[in-house]
């Protein structure tokens, strides 16, 4: 089985310093006025051998010099553990803690840089998985290659897509996870607002709850062009983003069911200086209907790069091998 170890760059056990030292500063300057502890210490025959300033330098640097050393050691023997199926944070020293999640919920791969991070040519690597929960790898060196083999591993336990950065989601081309539509309801080719081109993106969604799940970019037109949602804003009573996410989200409660809405988010991002949303879709946890305005419920599946509906036989079929 393939596994890489990654381990977090000293940057970590530097901070992890830095928080200690101030907690002990304000620890120590806290009990200076909970009692004279001159006078305590003096009361002792100790203070007959060692001047209380020197027992308290000695002090001090005792407490310092243990928890630099549990702390460097705590560092030193934790580390990621990245293997196909799953994600593995090894870390503790005297008890060992174990944490684990599964490559197969990895949303998205993304990469942070701060001033010095640049400067010392590392990187956090941020993992967000499908159930919200973020996983940061920090202060790495060759994150450029850790990164890629993440998205492989993680590419070949689920086929999601690992980045949620439109620009390079616009260059990869729709897919199987991956599909534009150029407005959420106006008809750019009439000049109106089209029901039909509303029901054209919920089927989208539909198709990718009943499938493993994806993402939509709306704003983008089938050639990767960015047309943007001025048409759409100024279609909506609040003609805004906000009214364009409050719109999307009472067609999914409406056309698909309140129950799926918590299965998409939605973010919009400035591309080429327009507004261009993305909504991405996790897979359902029971088969999604579009519901159309005769109250006909149709079943539609994501299949290659296109969202096919499903006969009545094919639905019964395909329910029974996904969710049975």
């Amino acid at each position: 089985m393939r596994r890489i170890i990654i381990k977090e760059g000293p940057i970590v056990f530097l901070r992890d310093v830095f928080v200690m030292e101030v907690l002990a500063t304000l620890i120590f300057f806290g009990a200076s006025f909970l009692a004279n502890y001159e006078m305590l210490y003096r009361s002792y025959s100790l203070s007959e051998y060692l001047r209380y300033d020197l027992f308290t330098i000695i002090v001090f640097s005792f407490f310092q010099l243990t928890y630099i050393s549990i702390l460097f050691l705590n560092w030193y023997f934790s580390h990621y553990e990245i293997m196909e199926k799953e994600i593995i944070k090894k870390s503790g020293l005297l008890f060992r803690r174990r944490k684990s999640v599964s490559m197969f919920e990895v949303a998205s791969v993304e990469l942070y840089q701060s001033p010095l991070g640049r400067m010392m040519h590392h990187a956090t690597i941020i993992l967000e998985h499908n159930n919200g929960r973020v996983t940061k790898i920090k202060n790495i060196s060759n994150y450029d290659e850790y990164v890629h083999v993440i998205k492989q591993m993680a590419h070949s336990a689920s086929g999601r897509i690992l980045t949620r950065d439109p620009r390079i989601l616009i260059e990869e081309g729709e897919g199987l996870f991956l599909e534009f539509k150029e407005t959420l309801r106006y008809d750019t080719r009439k000049g109106e607002v089209s029901k039909e081109i509303e029901k054209m993106v919920l089927k989208t969604i539909v198709g990718f709850l009943n499938a493993d799940g994806g993402t939509l970019l709306i704003g983008v037109n089938d050639d990767g062009n960015v047309i943007g949602l001025e048409n759409d804003f100024k279609s909506l009573p609040k003609k805004n983003r906000d009214g364009f996410e409050n719109h999307l989200n009472m067609l999914i409660k409406t056309m698909i069911g309140l129950s799926f809405a918590k299965y998409t988010s939605v973010k919009f991002e400035k591309v080429d200086d327009r507004d261009i949303c993305l909504i991405t879709v996790r897979e359902g946890h029971k088969p999604a209907y579009l519901i159309n305005g005769d109250k006909k419920e149709d079943f539609y599946v994501r299949v290659g790069n296109s969202t096919q509906p499903f006969s009545m036989s094919e639905t019964s079929d395909y329910i029974k091998t996904h969710w049975g």
